[in-house]
């Protein structure tokens, strides 16, 4: 038999001594783990209670400086549409401008639904794993960090706080009553911790659960076990951006997206439920994920609802903000900050103002003066991505824009001398782009039967205006000078049959009046024209005068002696700039005479069709402007639409438009207007 150990009274004191000790570790360790809250006063609970009764008050009080701005009409119903998801159920897409703050209106709306207990389980699912994760590490630090929070629900933070954001520590926390507290802390998981009030009863957010998956990942069949035993299933989706850009130009990675989106992700709840569901994204291409479940018809169950940047194009987006995009680049180019621009826009303001609307007027960058000054600046700077990322309108990726150069133009130089006029020619057009500050820009061309056109002339008349100068005599020396100019061109061999005068750079009450007696001052037929962009372009008269219809313009008539043409600058200016890719001669080309044309090439290729496209059942043209004068381009288009009023339009002969007209005088066996 083994002896037994001969203890003497010290041995036996001193495994006492251990064992006493152990189990003062022990219990200590233990005690460390433990974790007690205290509940905030019953004001603290009342101003809760009341601000989790409204989402928008609730994330404007915890959110802080992220909603510091006062919320636009598009965030109201946005919100009240998350808020009804969140609380009613439901599946709701939604696409707003980048900066708009969709993504942080999400991230917060996620944890409202998870400290309030309104929902369970939510899934974060965003186009890659690292997006995902990026919604996780947004609640874990706002619960560990932010004072607010910690104020009205330290039953979360205080827990949420003591892991010092370790895995471990939340593995092995326990609460007052020595339980574990259930508290999860992982890279792609939170759980919050299941504890009791002061009354013992569990809050709601007990074990409320937050996960974050990339969309193509492992989504399928998720659930887990509470505490209590019972299986919890995803309740509560966020779909954040659920597309790459690479995905996007896919378009079988899109098919496969969404049958993702429509199989596994809708069933995450079980078989007998329905999820709730919130999809913030961006159209980057027509026809892409985004595009399609904000597409009502192909998913109206998605309630998809898009915002804009800008609602409504200012009225002189075409003519003031064309030159202030010129001041603009112009300043950043050579770092001079905003200064030259924002007194340009300062001093025309009401004018470049009129007829917009932006979204969120409170939009508005460091150093700028408005929303829509914010608006024309992110376009200038954007460019075509403008549409994708701020409008959620993008242009049809790969649409073909012809290319036009000075050097194409100028070979179009034919050994006609100007002022002659081709045999074909059926009607003649003069067009005036007028510049008060420098001078009258006008092109005479000869149009035939198939659009074919010939440049017979062009040049300038003087005319300084000085912008101190006062009206009524600002008013008379452009009538002088048009005067002037019209006694010119009538002198010509190539005399035109019709006279197209801009009156948008000029007071327009000068140009229409002139227009009017034009026949008895140089015997010239002539109508004031207004160019308008495509955001613009409407055919109906605003003040509900007469309106005659033509070819992409018509004509408004106030009354007899009072009337005048309005049409789309951007149409026209593509029609004008295509006749110069074709051979002299050739249906819809254009020629020039003789000569050295270099400037007037330059001046036609300056405005370049950067993209085209039907957004909305209207067509859409985008223009980059380069630095330099253009008013010949403009000249060009002018005369073309002109051709049109004189039945020569893009399908070559048709009828004239049928229009009450000024007195005229006409060159025999020639169309006029």
């Amino acid at each position: 038999m083994p002896r037994k150990p001969n203890l003497t009274d010290a041995d036996r004191a001193a495994v006492s001594q251990a064992i006493r000790h152990a189990r003062l570790i022990e219990t200590s360790r233990k005690a460390a783990r433990i974790v007690k809250h205290k509940d905030p006063p019953a004001e603290v609970i009342a101003e809760r209670e009341r601000l989790e009764g409204s989402l928008a008050d609730w994330m404007r009080h915890h959110g802080g400086e992220a909603f510091s701005l006062p919320w636009s009409d598009g965030h109201r119903a946005v919100l009240a549409k998350i808020e009804q998801a969140i609380n009613s159920g439901g599946l709701f897409a939604l696409a707003m401008p980048r900066g708009h703050g969709k993504s942080t209106i999400l991230k917060w709306a996620t944890l409202y639904c998870l400290l309030t207990g309104r929902r369970k389980y939510v899934v974060a699912i965003a186009a890659t794993a690292e997006m995902a994760q990026a919604v996780i590490e947004f609640s874990r630090q706002q619960i560990q960090e932010s004072e607010t929070l910690h104020e009205h629900y330290p039953h979360v933070t205080r827990y949420a706080r003591a892991t010092d954001g370790k895995a471990i520590k939340a593995r092995f926390q326990l609460r007052a009553d020595g339980k574990t507290s259930g508290i999860e802390w992982s890279k792609s998981t939170l759980v919050f911790p299941e504890v009791l009030n002061a009354d013992g009863e569990p809050y709601p957010s007990n074990g409320a659960i937050l996960e974050g998956h990339g969309l193509t990942g492992a989504i399928r069949g998720k659930w887990r076990d509470s505490k209590t035993g019972k299986v919890l299933r995803p309740d509560f989706v966020l779909l954040d951006d659920p597309q790459t850009r690479e995905s996007a130009e896919s378009e079988s990675q899109c098919n496969m997206r969404e049958r993702i989106i429509t199989g596994d992700v809708l069933g995450l709840a079980g078989p007998r439920k329905k999820i709730a569901a919130v999809m913030p994204c961006t159209i980057v291409r027509r026809g892409d994920l985004a595009a399609r479940f904000l597409d009502r018809e192909r998913h109206p169950e998605w309630s998809g609802e898009t915002h804009s940047l800008v609602e409504k194009w200012p009225d002189a987006q075409e003519t003031l903000w064309a030159e202030y995009a010129v001041i603009y680049r112009r300043c950043v180019a050579n770092c001079e900050g905003l200064g030259a621009a924002n007194e340009f826009y300062l001093s025309h303001r009401a004018e470049m103002d009129a007829g917009a609307v932006v979204s969120w007027e409170h939009r508005i960058r460091d150093g700028e003066l408005s929303a829509l000054q914010t608006a024309e600046n992110l376009l200038i700077e954007t460019g075509d991505q403008f549409w994708a990322e701020y409008q959620n309108a993008p242009l049809v990726q790969g649409t073909t824009v012809y290319a036009l150069t000075p050097e194409i133009v100028v070979s179009r130089t034919t050994d006609r001398r100007p002022g002659v006029v081709p045999d074909w020619a059926s009607t003649i057009i003069a067009a005036t782009d007028v510049n008060p500050s420098y001078a009258l820009s006008t092109t005479i061309t000869a149009f035939g039967p198939d659009q074919v056109a010939a440049v017979l002339w062009y040049g300038t008349h003087k005319l300084a205006v000085a912008a101190e100068t006062p009206e009524i005599e600002k008013r008379r020396l452009i009538h002088e000078a048009l005067a002037a100019h019209g006694r010119q061109l009538a002198a010509l061999p190539c005399r035109p049959n019709s006279w197209i005068i801009d009156g948008g750079g000029s007071p327009e009450s000068t140009v229409i009046a002139f227009a009017a007696s034009a026949p008895q001052i140089c015997g010239l037929q002539a109508a004031c024209a207004f160019g308008r962009g495509w955001k613009q372009y409407r055919p109906r008269s605003k003040a509900g005068h007469r309106v005659l219809p033509g070819e992409q313009a018509h004509r408004v008539i106030e009354r007899r002696d009072r009337q005048w043409i309005v049409w789309n600058a951007d149409f026209w200016r593509e029609v004008a700039q295509h006749g110069w890719t074709g051979e002299p001669g050739a249906p819809g080309s254009c020629s020039l005479p003789a000569g050295n044309h270099g400037d007037f090439a330059d001046q036609i290729c300056r405005e370049q069709l950067a993209g085209k496209d039907e957004v909305a059942g209207r067509m859409v043209w985008i223009w980059n402007t380069l630095p330099g004068a253009h008013d010949f381009g403009d000249c060009m288009a002018m005369a073309y639409m002109g051709a049109s009023w004189a039945g020569i339009g893009t399908g070559g002969v048709q009828a004239a438009p049928k229009a009450v007209a000024h007195v005229a005088i006409r060159k025999p066996g020639r169309r006029g207007f």
